[in-house]
């Protein structure tokens, strides 16, 4: 989810342009808030080999 919210950021700020990083616009600060959901988060690539060993009963930390 935090890798689809960046992803959706940072089409907004490309499409607004140099008013993608102005404060007007809650861009620049909506992607910087993403930004630290996903490092909290553990980063997506973590998250994704938790769900896999949910789903398969397979580890991929060993």
């Amino acid at each position: 989810m935090a890798r689809r919210a960046r992803r959706v950021c940072a089409m907004a700020r490309d499409m607004l342009g140099g008013n993608g990083i102005q404060l007007d616009h809650h861009v620049a600060r909506h992607l910087a808030d993403v930004e630290a959901i996903y490092t909290f988060e553990g980063t997506d690539t973590v998250q994704a080999l938790i769900v896999g060993r949910a789903i398969t009963g397979l580890s991929a930390f060993v």
